[in-house]
């Protein structure tokens, strides 16, 4: 079985290696190919498909910015002193290779399931961590690891956006699906015991079949390892030139004070404290980000190291700032010309209560390639599916569960949501698409099973 796993993940890395473009390049094609189905298979004209593009492009700059401050804050979290720390203990941990892909993969997935923007962030500074402190690692294996546990049960936990949105009063489709409180959502039993076979124990133990015997295992990439080397090395010789208090301005002192940032760190957990106690356990995008955020600030301790960790965190999210208006343009085509609605009609017409879950599980999945943002997929896509869900008989969350794990899990497979694990861990797409198609398949039969148990 391990020697078949090998094969398979390692004939298909090299296969996407060879065919995969980059992600801005996946974007601008499937463009294309949004605007030539919409003039195909609907009334619109190329003229409609440009202007439906054109009004798209911008609609969503609210929740781009809600993402991209996900990335940016857990990025801040996860380089904060004391977390930092924490993580390079807790990468002490594994002593050898296979050791450490578990220790990943379980890690990973942990830490996004609190906050999908830090398990990303976080799971790719534990992967280079480990294999650092390990050096004997595959390492695309390991950051292969890091993304499938971190974005697929960060929008099953607590920061999903899908989630959080039926749980904030006033959203689009109150009228249809009512409030789903996160006890029918996050914490809903089939849910959580999915995630728990799929992603704590299966993936784990298929990445340590997968991964070369500790002792048959090369070195990482010599300039993967030089590049990180060259990272640490300017850390310390920050640290290292960092002035003494009798050298700086007052304005430098001011800017290396923790004082104003405990001021502001109070002040950000009393309000989360008095939200909390006056809404109960509602986690809104909004809150999730500033509880992150007043994290940061406390954990940084001064402004000027709080500003350089942002720095690196927005660094982290320019993949998302960029691309994320092709494919709200792909998104204004697709509902404004109706092909979602065709899409959705198409899996939905010949569904009963029982076979709807998969078959929307399958569309979502489809539709996520052209619109990779949980929140705008929803928008488009979720009136068709929840009225066909709600003819049908199905109960609101288990059409939304369904619905959230087809473009969940098989973001392992499409690049968009990889961009900043991937910045930080200096790879491409194509270098751990291999691994990510095998675990897809993995997890979609594990829901699947689970499902036709439970449901």
């Amino acid at each position: 079985m391990r020697n078949a796993l090998r094969k398979i993940s390692n004939g298909l890395n090299l296969g996407m290696d060879k065919v995969l473009p980059d992600a801005i390049v996946l974007a601008f094609i499937l463009t294309f190919i949004t605007f030539v189905m919409g003039i195909i298979l609907t009334d619109s004209s190329p003229l409609d498909m440009i202007v439906y593009w054109g009004s798209g492009f911008w609609g969503f700059l609210s929740f781009s910015m809600q993402m991209a401050m996900i990335i940016a804050t857990g990025y801040i979290v996860a380089e904060a002193p004391p977390v930092k720390r924490g993580l390079v203990k807790l990468c002490k941990i594994p002593k050898n290779c296979i050791q450490g892909v578990i220790f990943i993969a379980i890690a990973s997935a942990v830490l996004g399931w609190i906050s999908w923007g830090l398990g990303l962030v976080a799971g790719a500074i534990l992967a280079r961590s480990v294999a650092l402190n390990l050096r004997n690692v595959d390492f695309k294996l390991y950051v292969a690891v890091a993304y499938t546990g971190a974005i697929t049960t960060g929008l099953f936990g607590i920061s999903g956006s899908e989630f959080l949105l039926v749980n904030t009063p006033g959203y689009f489709m109150e009228d249809m699906l009512g409030l789903i409180p996160l006890s029918e959502t996050v914490f809903e039993p089939s849910l959580l015991i999915a995630q728990f076979i799929g992603l704590i124990v299966v993936v784990p133990l298929i990445a340590a079949l997968i991964h070369t015997d500790p002792k048959d295992t090369p070195e990482m990439d010599q300039a993967t390892l030089d590049r990180f080397l060259e990272q640490e090395k300017a850390v310390l010789e920050m640290k290292k030139n960092h002035k003494s208090k009798s050298e700086m301005t007052f304005a430098e002192r001011v800017d290396n004070s923790p004082v104003t940032t405990m001021i502001i760190g109070l002040g950000g957990l009393i309000y989360l404290v008095y939200w909390f106690s006056t809404q109960g356990f509602n986690l809104t995008l909004d809150i999730m980000n500033f509880l992150l955020l007043t994290i940061g600030i406390i954990g940084h301790g001064s402004p000027r190291n709080l500003l350089n960790a942002c720095e690196e965190g927005v660094r982290s999210a320019y993949g998302v700032l960029i691309q994320f208006p092709f494919y709200a343009g792909i998104q204004g085509m697709m509902g404004s010309s109706g092909l979602v609605a065709l899409i959705a009609n198409a899996f939905a017409t010949n569904s009963t209560a029982a076979s709807f879950p998969y078959l929307c599980y399958f569309c979502m999945a489809v539709i996520n390639f052209f619109i990779p943002s949980s929140g705008g997929i929803f928008m488009v896509a979720g009136p068709a599916l929840g009225q066909a869900a709600l003819d049908l008989g199905v109960d609101a969350n288990k059409f939304l569960i369904s619905f959230t794990a087809g473009e969940t899990i098989s973001n392992i497979i499409q690049p968009f949501w990889a961009i900043p694990l991937l910045g930080i861990a200096g790879l491409k797409m194509k270098d751990i698409m291999g691994y990510c198609i095998v675990f897809f398949v993995l997890l979609t039969a594990i829901f699947f099973g689970t499902w036709a148990v439970m449901w």
